[in-house]
């Protein structure tokens, strides 16, 4: 399925969060790091299991010598998303910064995202802080955010056929 569809390009995705409230940019850059993170504790686990088969007499020279090519894939498949996710994060910041305001740092520690929910408070931008496990009376929830950005993309006629946040 991943195949038919596109994720939103860079720049469609600069022009969606433009109107957004601070806020929602700090909410979405904070989920956007808790998926790196888990991807990054997905490929680690596949690369484990891949290596450990190198050294599994019983299989066959080719999987001994490169490890699970289905594992290697993913992981490989994995790191495009990473990379993807991390440039949001960047378009965030910039959006952020764009409007004048100081960008506060919205990577989850290690030992934070390590059970991937982190509970710290994050700093809205204006001095307050938003807890990141409790929706605000003023936030989007993910339904809204997407049909907000599915609509500016209709009005921007920018329709890539999919929209992944």
């Amino acid at each position: 399925m991943s195949s038919e569809t596109r994720p939103i390009s860079p720049n469609s995705f600069a022009t969606a969060i433009e109107d957004l409230p601070v806020e929602n940019l700090y909410t979405k850059a904070v989920e956007i790091n808790n998926s790196v993170a888990h991807l990054e504790r997905s490929n680690k686990t596949l690369q484990e299991y891949s290596d450990s088969l190198k050294d599994d007499e019983s299989l066959d020279a080719e999987t001994r010598q490169y490890g699970d090519r289905d594992c290697l894939e993913a992981i490989r498949e994995n790191e495009v998303v990473i990379e993807r996710q991390q440039e949001r994060v960047r378009l965030l910041k910039a959006e952020v910064e764009r409007r004048g305001q100081r960008w506060h740092e919205a990577e989850p520690k290690a030992k934070e995202a390590s059970n991937g929910n982190s509970e710290q408070p994050v700093s809205s931008g204006n001095g307050t802080a938003a807890a990141t496990n409790t929706p605000a009376p003023n936030r989007l929830t993910d339904d809204e955010l997407r049909r907000q950005m599915e609509e500016r993309l209709a009005q921007d006629g920018g329709d890539d056929g999919g929209m992944h946040l």
